[in-house]
């Protein structure tokens, strides 16, 4: 025997159901009472299939538009400007009272020509039915049934806002029930006016737009308030299939729409014949003008001032606020960006990148058919032995050969061929294919990298990441390129040495810009046996040379022995804080002291930033706040800045004399090309390059910004060619960038001057000791307190300032036993097998000729 359910209501629900039957059943009026239950319950299944409670909670949703948000910079008037939209659909929400009122007097309706030309064509009886139009109905269905398919439908104004709002586009009976069911609720809810607003606003209109708004800007380029008959009829043509009648795609089956909506206008009384006729005529000049592409779309027509920066901003906010609300929430999003700087980072930049990789003329490799003419015949031998498939291209050879001849030669002349026939089709696909061919001439482009930060605020006010941000060439170089900065991070391990000097005083260790070191070659042999030979760039020597002086030419041999001196391991606490490697570690051996490990631009620029900060860490923001539709701050990144600690990696006083070495590097050294441009203003920094012209740096800043300048290869093999350093590449953007950024702004020194304490002592030029009385050539020079040298200058004519060409060899059996004292190499013997030599990793980048 099947048993009733044992729920609490499925038996109240029960015991309900047999007192109401009974009660139909056991009165005198049985059958008035049987009918009533029957349209009851049948009232209520129609309910349950077609609405729910939750409907009536959610009609307050019907009037909030999914709005793009919009990004802003500051201008040079201290003034936020619209540098960015982020949206997948445009919409431009428009207001019925923006629409001005027609002086039509054949017609009662004087309202706009917008709201006619869609009244005419959607639902002529909008402002007559209760959301459902019975007539129409009616005369759909007979229409229908004639024509032997769907060829007139029978949806309200209110019924379509209703499915834009709330359902899909499925097409089934259930979805129009429930149409038809919140249709009627939104004519209890909104006035006429109301819904037809939400409608206009709604209403997809073709290539990415939503709404009469964003459809007028695009299709027309105007407001939709200035928009002319003719125009407004070619919106309302776009409502069942905007692509199939678009003005863009099908210009003929557009304007075949277009004469039907003037002739909905006549035979509604909104429009006499002749006036109809004139304005479709006045059209004919729109299609005739008309030349763009049927693949534009109003997300290509989208504000976006500075690609590099909007997508950088776009990732950070999905992660923080997530991409519905960033695309659809009418978000206001204030950034630090500063436009008349990133302005004059793309001026600086990308033409220097374009002209290098003319220069560097690093070609693709073209050689493809190269296997198969050298292993070709015996691929198939192989193949049969371990059952490989069969190799061939995916396109043939005599293709490849024609599109590269095309390419090459041949487009240029089709190209002039078709101006003089006027093909447009054929200029089409010569357009695209220009377009579609990502490098010049099949050259390999030269990328490169531009990122500026203010030191005290961490606001990052220009970032470029690229040679042009397209489709295949989106990579954010600042913080998505990991290259070997090279001499670049010489200041950094010195400021970090100098620091760990003046806390550790030592006079036979102290690094100070005036310590003797010497310029000669190095050579260390390695637990493996080989040898690693580091070298300067010019492969020539100073003999003994002051700090100071070796950082302005860039020796690699002092860099080194600057690490052997103080120990890598007395330095490693500053440099993880200077340079904030998250989930990474800075590798322990003498080769950091050349740039060998791998940074980001960023990296190296926010620990330059420290050093510009006067040993503080910088904590580099993008956006500064971002309010909702209503003015709400939603999310404050400043205060998240705020909270930060900024913590004191080094002292203000290594800060100040690494700076005034950096102020030397541009003044007599490799970085004199940042001068090149009029920069009014102090500068400090570096330039940097790698092994074989891989990689060209500039970092540096002035108390007001701090500034990177990257060049290289995306294949970090690839060299830019010879000769070709950081001096010659990166400084000059770096010094066209600073003059022309800075031009406007006001002349300061660095906040954190007032705290430093350091010593000026006058020394000897050729010693860096305390000069004696046979010193002539004499400077003076700042020293950390701690550090001040207390030795007299003793040692003219000796021969310590012979320079060296001998080599002299030291021993490092390994990284991690830096204590040890070097050993030197013993003779070998001419039969035996010298050790395998290993190239220098790096070189310098000093540069002689500018």
């Amino acid at each position: 025997m099947k048993q009733e359910p044992v729920g609490l209501f499925e038996k109240y629900f029960i015991i309900w159901f047999r007192t109401v039957t009974e009660k139909i059943w056991t009165g005198d009026k049985k059958l008035r009472n049987t009918s009533i239950a029957i349209l009851t319950f049948g009232a209520l299944n129609v309910f349950l299939l077609t609405g729910s409670v939750k409907d009536f909670f959610k009609l307050k949703e019907a009037s909030v538009y999914d709005i793009p948000s919009t990004l802003y910079g500051m201008n040079d008037k201290g003034e936020y400007e619209p540098i960015a939209e982020f949206y997948k659909f445009s919409r431009i929400p428009v207001r019925l009272e923006q629409l001005k009122t027609e002086e039509n007097p054949l017609s009662p309706d004087n309202r706009h020509k917008v709201i006619q030309c869609f009244l005419s064509t959607e639902d002529n009886s909008f402002y007559s039915h209760n959301g459902i139009d019975l007539k129409g109905i009616a005369r759909a269905f007979v229409v229908n049934i004639m024509a032997g398919r769907v060829k007139e439908g029978a949806s309200t104004i209110t019924q379509q806002v209703a499915r834009l709002k709330f359902l899909s586009i499925e097409r089934s009976i259930a979805r129009k029930a429930r149409e038809a069911w919140l249709a009627i609720l939104l004519e209890l809810v909104y006035p006429k006016d109301k819904i037809l607003e939400v409608y206009l606003n709604e209403i997809p209109l073709g290539h990415g737009t939503i709404g009469v708004g964003a459809a007028s800007r695009f299709y027309f380029r105007k407001e939709v308030q200035d928009i002319t008959w003719g125009e407004a009829a070619i919106l309302a043509s776009l409502t069942t299939r905007p692509t199939q009648f678009s003005p863009i795609v099908n210009p003929v089956s557009s304007m075949n729409k277009v004469r039907v909506v003037f002739r909905k206008l006549v035979e509604n009384g909104r429009m006499s014949v002749a006036d109809a006729e004139k304005e479709y005529a006045n059209l004919q000049e729109y299609y005739t003008n008309l030349n763009r592409s049927p693949n534009d779309s109003a997300f290509s027509d989208r504000l976006n001032r500075f690609p590099y920066v909007t997508e950088y901003i776009r990732k950070n906010l999905i992660r923080s606020i997530g991409s519905g609300r960033l695309y659809n929430g009418g978000l206001k999003i204030y950034s630090t960006i500063n436009i008349r700087h990133q302005e004059e980072a793309e001026k600086a930049l990308l033409p220097a990148l374009q002209r290098q990789t003319i220069e560097s003329n690093q070609r693709a490799f073209r050689n493809i058919d190269a296997f198969d003419d050298l292993y070709g015949s015996g691929y198939s031998l192989i193949a049969d032995l371990y059952d490989l498939p069969d190799f061939k291209f995916r396109i043939s050879r005599t293709e490849r050969t024609f599109s590269s001849a095309y390419q090459e030669d041949l487009r240029d002349e089709f190209f002039a061929l078709n101006l003089l026939t006027g093909d447009d089709f054929l200029g089409d696909l010569i357009d695209k294919n220009y377009t579609s061919q990502t490098t010049k001439d099949h050259l390999l482009p030269v990328e490169g990298s531009l990122i500026a930060i203010r030191p005290d605020t961490g606001y990052i006010t220009a970032l470029v990441g690229g040679s042009g941000f397209r489709s295949d060439n989106q990579q954010i170089r600042p913080f998505q390129a990991f290259r070997q900065p090279g001499s670049a991070f010489k200041p950094i391990l010195y400021a970090a040495a100098m620091d760990y000097s003046g806390k550790n005083p030592d006079p036979e260790k102290n690094v100070t810009p005036a310590t003797l070191f010497a310029d000669s070659p190095l050579q260390y042999l390695m637990e493996d046996g080989d040898e690693w030979a580091p070298e300067n760039y010019s492969s020539e020597y100073s003999g003994f040379i002051l700090l100071r002086k070796a950082l302005e030419q860039s020796k690699n041999s002092v860099a080194v022995r600057v690490l052997e001196q103080v120990g890598l391991s007395h330095l490693m606490e500053s440099l993880r804080g200077l340079l904030q490697l998250n989930g990474r570690d800075i590798p322990y051996n003498f080769s950091v002291s050349l740039g060998s490990f791998e940074l980001t631009p960023y990296e190296l620029t926010r620990a330059y930033a420290a050093l510009a900060s006067g040993g503080k860490t910088v904590n580099p923001i993008s956006v500064l706040y971002v309010e909702d539709n209503a003015g709400k701050v939603i999310k404050d990144f400043r205060k998240d800045f705020d909270d930060e600690d900024r913590k004191q990696i080094i002292s203000k006083e290594a800060a100040f004399l690494i700076t005034s070495m950096m102020r030397d590097v541009v003044e007599e050294g490799t970085g004199r090309g940042v001068l090149s441009y009029g920069l009014n203003r102090k500068a400090y920094g570096k330039t940097g390059t790698t092994n074989n012209f891989r990689d060209a740096w500039f970092v540096g800043y002035t108390p007001e910004l701090v500034t990177s300048v990257w060049f290289g290869y995306d294949g970090g093999t690839i060299s830019l060619g010879r000769g070709m350093t950081g001096g010659k590449l990166a400084a000059p953007v770096w010094g066209r960038f600073m003059a022309r950024a800075l031009d406007r702004e006001p002349v300061i020194d660095f906040p954190w001057l007032a705290d430093v304490k350091v010593t000026k002592k006058t020394v000897c030029r050729m010693s860096g000791k305390l000069p004696g009385s046979h010193c002539h050539d004499l400077f003076e020079e700042y020293f950390i307190p701690q550090t001040v040298p207390k030795e007299v200058c003793n040692d003219h004519g000796s021969s310590w300032n012979v320079v060296e060409t001998k080599p002299s060899a030291y021993s490092a059996q390994s990284v991690r036993t830096e204590k040890k004292k070097p050993e030197k190499i013993e003779k070998q013997s001419p039969s035996s097998k010298p050790p395998k030599r290993k190239k220098s990793v790096f070189s310098g980048d000093e540069e002689i000729d500018y």
